[in-house]
């Protein structure tokens, strides 16, 4: 959109000629008062409607004013960056603007509203002035809800990651927790540096917020990660509203069987204890997890997760042969492997990675909720509505935030939505794709 690379001195100053506009139409509609003909219905429903008018359109000033001020930063952080291949576009998404043009845009929609109903209460249709204003005003006021409804609409979620990266402790075949061979230490530590680098720079690349990038070749201890995966699962966006992505990712040893992540002192990190963190840090948001494993034993989880119900989350698998480890086995991919293939097949559009091809030795496999296609991107709620109308207006205007909250949580399409949420769930689970993309650039394969 053209207007969103204008400079910051001429996007304010186009508030300049919309004030102007919209105290000129006011104007003209007073001139209602003087027609005594119907005094005692002009004059009570032009008070009354002129004080809504009024109240609406300090919103829409606001509301255009603090726009323009956050595609402001949006524009510092992206040019900050010229050799970056991001779109502003990318920027402005991963910096929530979407959920603040939804706001707006119910915001705009009453202005408008509210410039009907004056304009129908102060009808004149002798009045020239009177009607060119009108004319002016509802195409301008048109289009700033057009731009946040645009907006709201094309711009993708937030997205927050963290990745835990364990490589020298392993689980053997009976379970016991031991070293590597000191001749494998290094290139599994070379390994394990190179697989950080790639989840970093797929982080950059989509504009991830980084919570953090732990690597540690002496183990973890259960406490510690949980901990850290409490504090992550709680993360919420600057505006406040928590992200409409979590993405973890975890490369080190599991436990076969059940997929657990092998920690320190012989403890794990079993999947029910992973889904209870998010349960009770996601409560009602309807936010979504995605966990990618490059593991031996990842197969587990994406088993176990396509059984769950009431949650949005996704498991992205590596499948890595038995014999991963041994050194004289041929070419056989190893713990990083996957990583590397995966996040180039993200972040590079002109990747020549066919997931499907047969003879790969690098496999993958995904698996989803039960509930993962019905899953949509976080739309404001009512207390939403009411921080955000607490932050940026006066108290005065209040009361409106009931009236939004009732008008916009009014869904006449509701039948319709449940014969398309069940369809979208059948051609899931009946047709998985071979890749599935999340709507945040991040895409999960299956081979």
């Amino acid at each position: 959109m053209p207007v969103l690379s204008l400079g910051k001195v001429w996007r304010r100053l186009s508030l300049f000629p919309l004030g102007l506009m919209e105290l000129a139409f006011f104007i003209f509609a007073a001139l209602k008062l003087g027609d005594l003909e119907l005094w005692y219905l002009v004059i009570p429903g032009f008070c009354l409607f002129g004080l809504f008018w009024v109240v609406c359109h300090i919103i829409l000033l606001v509301t255009i004013w603090g726009f323009h001020s956050k595609l402001t930063d949006c524009q510092k952080a992206w040019r900050a960056h010229p050799s970056s291949k991001r779109s502003l576009e990318q920027v402005m998404a991963s910096r929530g603007i979407r959920h603040f043009c939804l706001i707006s845009e119910r915001l705009v929609f009453f202005s408008l509203l509210s410039t009907v109903v004056l304009g129908a209460v102060s009808w004149q249709p002798s009045n020239g002035l009177f009607l060119s204003a009108l004319l002016v005003v509802l195409p301008l006021e048109s289009l700033a809800h057009g731009l946040f409804h645009e907006l709201g609409g094309c711009l993708g979620g937030t997205c927050a990651g963290y990745a835990l990266v364990m490589p020298t402790i392993y689980y053997s075949a009976g379970g016991q927790p031991t070293l590597l061979p000191p001749e494998h230490v290094q290139e599994l530590n070379l390994r394990s540096t190179a697989m950080l680098n790639a989840v970093q720079r797929l982080f950059s690349h989509h504009m991830v917020q980084t919570f953090g990038c732990d690597y540690s070749t002496s183990g973890v201890t259960l406490e510690a990660v949980q901990n850290k995966l409490q504090s992550f699962l709680e993360l919420r966006t600057a505006d406040g509203p928590r992200h409409d992505t979590y993405l973890i990712f975890y490369s080190g040893h599991s436990q076969k069987g059940s997929g657990a992540w092998a920690l320190a002192g012989g403890e794990s990190l079993h999947l029910n204890q992973l889904l209870e963190m998010w349960r009770e840090k996601n409560g009602g948001h309807g936010s979504r997890l995605i966990v990618v494993l490059d593991t031996e034993n990842s197969l587990p989880w994406v088993k176990e997760v396509r059984r769950l119900e009431g949650i949005y989350m996704a498991v992205q698998g590596a499948k890595l042969p038995a014999s991963r480890l041994d050194p004289e086995s041929g070419d056989v991919p190893l713990l990083g492997d996957f990583t590397s293939e995966w996040v180039e097949f993200n972040c590079n559009p002109a990747s020549a990675n066919q997931w499907t091809e047969k003879g790969r030795t690098v496999m993958a496999t995904y698996g989803v909720s039960k509930r993962w296609s019905d899953y949509a991107l976080h739309l404001p709620t009512g207390s939403d509505i009411a921080k955000h109308w607490k932050t940026h207006f006066p108290k005065a205007t209040y009361p409106l935030i009931h009236l939004s909250n009732w008008c916009c949580g009014l869904n006449l399409f509701w039948l319709c939505s449940v014969f398309l949420r069940c369809f979208r769930r059948y051609k899931l689970a009946w047709f998985p794709p071979a890749v599935l993309d999340t709507g945040q650039g991040i895409k999960l394969v299956q081979s």
